[in-house]
């Protein structure tokens, strides 16, 4: 079978490889489409150190089922499509117990480690963690779940009132869907920053009501300015290096919340004294529960959530062009989704 290999820093090459054989509890899927991650990014930029060279990366994916236990009753068969949960948990620890599933003290993530990932044919995964999607979904839509399962995730986060003011850092697919998700619950008040003006467009035609070029102008002076000089109530990095890090603290105003999605650097200095006086809180938020990605099916499912306008689709050949691109001049393009 083709697979795309991370073969070396910022180097994937198609390789052929054995089609793998699934274990007694896990499926065999037939790959159609699978979405370029921004950690899978940050692997190929050599910053994600569970991401090393030799590995397929890949886990935002649908596929046919080829192959599934023998035993057990499950919602799909063979020959149906399915969207895939990459996040595999123990069901055991005292997270799994408590719901908490994204924070499972034993979870694996397909593309990750020595797991491999769906820039392939075919990919093997847990039977569980596969679910069966509307024959009118297209592909380009379905590969949404799981990303939109992390903002989900992240909105059950907030704590400030509904119709808060809302500043988001980052205008990727993280981003989008983030302000997507941010409209539907009600928050109009919205900044999105980004240094990418195509994207910033793309931000403000899906609701943004200010958009701010972080390298034609200071963001948080652009941003106090958005808010009467008091900051937002709420603060998004979805980028995740140092700088937005900083900016975010010195945006949100006194007694407001800073949610960190963004995993790009993984030590970063902030203004804790800002923190501290002002009250500030600051919440990770990662991945997502298995509600999380039910919810995001829902959305998805139901239209509510479409960013396939400025979604590409190329073909895994074309796999090194593809990670160039969004690693140095994505334009307009919010996510490229390679099929076999």
């Amino acid at each position: 079978m083709k697979v795309l290999v991370y073969s070396a820093l910022r180097t994937v090459t198609l390789d052929d490889w054995p089609v793998p054989a699934p274990g007694p509890d896990e499926v065999l899927l037939r790959v159609r489409a699978t979405g370029i991650c921004g950690s899978d990014l940050a692997g190929f930029l050599g910053y994600s150190p569970r991401r090393q060279p030799g590995l397929v990366l890949g886990h935002e994916t649908v596929g046919i089922v080829e192959a599934m236990p023998s035993d057990g009753e499950w919602p799909f068969q063979i020959g149906q499509r399915v969207v895939v949960n990459p996040l595999m948990t123990c069901g055991y620890c005292d997270a799994c117990l408590s719901g908490r599933t994204n924070l499972c003290a034993h979870w694996h993530l397909i593309g990750m480690d020595r797991l491999h990932g769906a820039f392939a044919e075919y990919v093997v995964v847990r039977a569980t963690n596969v679910f069966p999607i509307p024959e009118d979904l297209p592909d380009v839509r379905a590969v949404m779940i799981e990303p939109l399962a992390n903002g989900v995730h992240l909105f059950t986060l907030i704590t400030a009132r509904p119709f808060s003011t809302l500043a988001l850092f980052g205008a990727g697919t993280q981003g989008c869907l983030l302000l997507l998700l941010a409209r539907m619950l009600g928050y109009r008040d919205i900044a999105v920053v980004d240094v990418n003006p195509e994207r910033l467009k793309v931000a403000a035609q899906l609701g943004a009501r200010w958009t701010i070029h972080a390298g034609q102008a200071d963001p948080v002076a652009a941003i106090h300015d958005c808010f009467g000089g008091n900051g937002a109530d709420v603060v998004i990095d979805a980028h995740g290096d140092t700088a937005v890090r900083s900016a975010c603290v010195n945006v949100v105003r006194k007694g407001g919340e800073v949610l960190l999605l963004g995993l790009h650097e993984v030590h970063s200095n902030v203004d804790f004294a800002r923190v501290v006086r002002g009250e500030v809180r600051l919440q990770g938020s990662y991945a997502y529960t298995t509600q999380d990605f039910a919810q995001a099916r829902k959305l998805v499912e139901s239209g509510s959530v479409d960013l396939s306008p400025w979604t590409e689709v190329l073909p895994l050949e074309a796999g090194q062009t593809a990670f160039d691109r969004l690693t140095t001049d994505p334009g307009a393009t919010v996510k490229i989704v390679l099929t076999p």
